[in-house]
């Protein structure tokens, strides 16, 4: 495997195509290139991002992991016409369209595996693939999707073969709206550079929920937490461009990308997520107002001699909502009380709180 790794990187396409049909059958249906391809198809992190800017290879990663190292697989993007392009790709590989319903969008290859396709284009689509069990679930153009329908789908990532592996790779490119911002905290310290304790990329980290939040912890063992035992899971980011990509190098594509406007170039030549993003046009407030008005308020301290003039309430009456409590001091808002719904069954208990 390693050896044919090393020599891909010399061959052109008709002469890889070539060693496919001589190795026959059993042999890997797809390679990794050497490099940050190849880091990333042996990671063993539990949720991986690669990719960053475009043309790294980031689309034949999840296909090439989908048919070599699993046995069912999910292939996700935001929209359904997004997932041709996936398709083609796939029947590229195996040199053929055998065994896909494209009316269903699942793969069922002569080994056993199976490729399922979906989309979450609307805010709530990600219910229709509740208890759809995949051991390798794989998310393309990460930052498209909202962290909602991300976290619902994790929710199916199993299996039943003790011998096999199950997790989570994405790619992308940086976030270009608020939407998406979601994936710089979830992969923090790669993406985030004012993240305390940043990590290389490859380097493992391992994160747990700990009293409803992610914090990050010491390694893979469990640990009890309030008379619970809790696993934590492992994450990692690794980088990708178009320089790791000789085939696509070859064709110009990187002129390209130079050719691109700013801040789209900055995105797709060298991955930078630090480069603005765009609201959506409908959004009322635009997005630096509210960071300027979050840092005023974090540098700000508690008028002095100024009384409580307001007090604003969210009313939870039991659930698994909060009631909320925001009180006003002349122009300073304080932190927000929050109780769980279920100390506020009624109206007398929050007309305590307040």
């Amino acid at each position: 495997m390693r050896e044919l790794i090393e020599l891909k990187s010399f061959l052109t396409e008709p002469e890889l195509a070539g060693i496919d049909r001589l190795i026959g059958e059993g042999a890997e249906k797809w390679l990794p290139r050497p490099g940050p391809q190849t880091d990333a198809y042996q990671s063993e992190a539990d949720f991986l991002f690669f990719g960053g800017a475009a043309g790294g290879g980031k689309t034949d990663l999840l296909i090439g992991l989908a048919l070599n190292a699993h046995r069912h697989s999910a292939i996700f993007r935001r929209q359904y016409r997004q997932l041709q392009a996936i398709v083609e790709r796939t029947a590229e590989i195996l040199g053929s369209r055998g065994g896909y319903n494209d009316q269903k969008k699942i793969w069922r290859l002569a080994d056993g595996r199976r490729l399922h396709f979906g989309a979450c284009q609307n805010p709530g689509d990600e219910q229709g693939f509740q208890g759809q069990p995949h051991d390798f679930k794989a998310f393309d153009e990460i930052g498209h999707f909202l962290e909602a329908q991300f976290r619902f789908l994790l929710g199916w990532n199993r299996t039943t073969n003790p011998d096999q592996r199950c997790r989570v790779v994405c790619a992308g490119n940086p976030p270009t709206s608020p939407e998406g911002e979601w994936v710089i905290k979830f992969w923090a310290p790669w993406l985030d550079p004012e993240y305390p304790n940043p990590a290389l990329p490859g380097e493992l980290r391992w994160f747990a929920t700990i009293g409803g939040a992610e914090t990050e912890v010491e390694g893979r063992h469990l640990f009890e937490h309030k008379g619970e035992r809790i696993g934590p899971k492992s994450r990692t980011f690794i980088p990708s461009a178009i320089d790791d990509n000789p085939f696509l190098l070859a064709t110009g594509y990187k002129a390209t990308l130079q050719a691109l406007p700013e801040p789209l170039r900055s995105r797709m030549l060298n991955g930078d997520f630090g480069v603005g993003r765009e609201d959506n046009p409908w959004q009322v407030v635009p997005s630096p107002w509210v960071a300027a008005a979050q840092a005023r308020w974090q540098d700000a301290a508690k008028p002095r001699g100024v009384k409580m003039d307001s007090l604003g309430v969210d009313v939870a009456r039991g659930g698994g909502d909060a009631t909320v409590l925001g009180a006003r001091f002349g122009n300073w808002f304080a932190e927000l009380q929050v109780y769980p719904g279920g100390t506020t069954p009624d109206g007398p208990s929050v007309a305590a709180l307040a």
